[in-house]
């Protein structure tokens, strides 16, 4: 299991890679199964487990997922 860190709300936020496209995102408040996923124009969209639509949350922690460089590919 490969483990990050990144900064979301002035949180130092552990994030876990499970599986490709699989990263479980240990908030303060929850913990959160993120699953990325590419639509048919290679846009990324971030999504929690179960659900099927991306909300600002997801998005804004896909997003510092990115940048971190880990994300699978």
């Amino acid at each position: 299991m490969n483990t990050f860190h990144i900064r979301y709300r002035s949180h130092d936020i552990p994030v876990s890679l499970e599986e490709d496209n699989l990263f479980l995102v240990s908030l303060p408040w929850k913990d959160l199964y993120l699953v990325r996923k590419e639509d048919n124009e290679v846009a990324l969209h971030w999504f929690e487990e179960g659900a099927d639509n991306e909300t600002l949350e997801t998005k804004e922690i896909g997003t510092a997922i990115e940048m971190t460089g880990k994300a699978a590919t």
